[in-house]
């Protein structure tokens, strides 16, 4: 069966902005709905890195939907 996982990742800011080139770390969420809420909950802690919602990836085929 096919399953999908919601990526989230967080980048080290530079000039303002998220490094998208440079991953300092990778979760994987069950839900859309838990993967916005982790990246909002994170950058209202953290201001040196920022977490940005990645998107849906299938598992089996590795695609991102």
């Amino acid at each position: 069966m096919t399953k999908f996982v919601h990526i989230v990742q967080v980048h080290p800011v530079e000039n303002g902005e998220p490094n998208l080139s440079k991953v300092k770390q990778e979760k994987e969420y069950d839900t859309k709905y838990g993967a916005l809420a982790a990246v909002m909950d994170y950058n209202l802690i953290y201001k040196k890195t920022r977490a940005v919602y990645v998107g849906c990836v299938n598992t089996e085929t590795g695609e991102l939907v």
